[in-house]
């Protein structure tokens, strides 16, 4: 244990927390930092937080707040588990490696997967689901998973695949794996790279509900997003509207207008795709104004992470351009993906992940400058407001972020995973008897 284990102090312990994504995370301090080199070495992490009984957080790709804890052991993945491996349509990889790095090595052979909307995500987040500019067409990332291997809450060690014997672990490590196993290593179906456009353009705030409807009518191969907040180099909030799809004719896609049309552009696959790494609904490229060089000087986040169906964007945009109206201060922002396509093809029950009924999804993000009380809570208040308004025309719940012990995590949970929750309960208390891995229920 000792050889991968990092101490407060250390330089290599500042350094592994200094590159996770996530401020909030990145503020905290583990008691250990522990960087395993194999399969062992996880099992023997994992082993080593049940007889302490304290909570063991997972690195992957540092995006999530949950990838480290003040006095847990933080297991960081992405020291070591980091390579990948082509096969003719698929790729197996460690999940220490981002989802850049991957589509980088699958451009090279000509191939792609469909993934989130940034770079930096491991699988800690996109076994969740995986919501990205392809969802429309691909399906989530968890569509194209073929295998996963991994170390359960107790210390053994698994692998799952298609049509395996154990399809209740193969349902539910596709929709809630952080809640019951390390997962460290996937095997996903991969697609060819096609090349793609890609639009960029400004508009009224007002303007939403039209935007959204416009959207909702395209095909599924064009996959619309929308950022509502106050632009980078802007004084007032705007709608930020961005599209990425197949080459179609202009019939086809939506056409941004002479006056709003910032750039048109294309290139030749999801990894060339500008908007891929731009400010994320975390905060984790903060505005240059906010000290983020430290690591305990990094903005801080409040998200919430809301599906709405078809047929109530009306609703929908009323509600954000209310919130809009009311923003505590210019880092606050509302993200929205549009899913359905690919992602309602299957059926609701065919993995954890039961979000297949949406249209949109809506991230809230309230942000605010490290050690600014008064901006916390106004941040904080803001985003529950947004995600109470928006509750009872929801259909579904993205638990990539959560908030437990706060009074609205129970419905949130119960959203998420419906009449299933309790199996899943069930299964939690089998894979993780001590509860070393993130809680499922009402613990801060």
């Amino acid at each position: 244990m000792a050889s991968m284990a990092l101490h407060p102090g250390e330089p290599r312990y500042e350094q592994a927390l200094s590159e996770l994504f996530n401020g909030n995370a990145a503020a905290c301090n583990p008691q250990l930092v522990l960087q395993p080199r194999d399969v062992a070495e996880v099992v023997e992490a994992v082993q080593q937080a049940r007889r302490q009984r304290i909570p063991l957080m997972v690195r992957s790709g540092g995006h999530s707040r949950f990838c480290a804890a003040d006095g847990a052991l933080m297991l960081d993945l992405a020291a070591h588990f980091t390579d990948i491996t082509l096969h003719r349509d698929q790729v197996t990889v460690g999940a220490g490696a981002g989802m850049g790095a991957i589509l980088q090595h699958l451009a090279a052979a000509g191939r792609t997967l469909p993934v989130g909307t940034h770079a930096t995500p491991g699988f800690g987040l996109l076994c969740m689901g995986g919501l990205g500019h392809l969802s429309r067409s691909l399906g989530l990332t968890i569509d194209s998973i073929v295998a996963l291997k991994g170390v359960r809450g107790d210390g053994s060690v698994f692998e799952v695949f298609e049509g395996c014997s154990d399809p209740i672990a193969w349902h539910w490590l596709r929709g809630a794996a952080p809640f019951l196993a390390v997962i460290t290593e996937a095997t996903l179906r991969t697609y060819p790279r096609q090349p793609l456009m890609v639009r960029r353009s400004l508009a009224a705030v007002e303007t939403l509900a039209e935007h959204l409807q416009q959207a909702e009518g395209l095909s599924r191969q064009w996959s619309s997003s929308f950022v509502l907040g106050v632009p980078p180099d802007g004084s007032e909030p705007a709608l930020m509207r961005y599209g990425v799809g197949a080459e179609l004719d202009e019939s086809q896609c939506p056409v941004a207008g002479a006056s709003g049309c910032l750039w048109t552009d294309r290139v030749p696959g999801l990894d060339a795709v500008p908007a891929f790494d731009l400010p994320a609904a975390d905060g984790g490229v903060p505005a240059a104004d906010l000290p983020c060089r430290d690591r305990h000087q990094r903005p801080r986040t409040w998200i919430h992470a809301i599906s709405v169906a078809a047929g109530q964007s009306e609703a929908l945009a009323a509600v954000l351009t209310g919130a809009i109206g009311r923003l505590p201060n210019r880092y606050c922002r509302i993200d929205l993906q549009h899913i359905g396509g690919a992602v309602s093809d299957k059926p609701i029950n065919s993995s954890a992940y039961r979000g297949r009924g949406a249209e949109w999804s809506v991230v809230v993000t309230g942000l605010w400058p490290a050690g600014d009380a008064a901006a916390e809570l106004n941040a904080k208040a803001w985003s529950d407001g947004v995600f109470d308004a928006l509750e009872p025309i929801s259909c579904h719940v993205y638990l990539v972020e959560r908030h437990p012990g706060t009074p609205r995590y129970g419905r949130q949970l119960q959203k998420a995973y419906g009449a299933d929750l309790m199996a899943l309960r069930t299964l939690k208390q089998q894979w993780d008897p001590d509860g070393v891995l993130p809680a499922l229920d009402q613990l801060p």
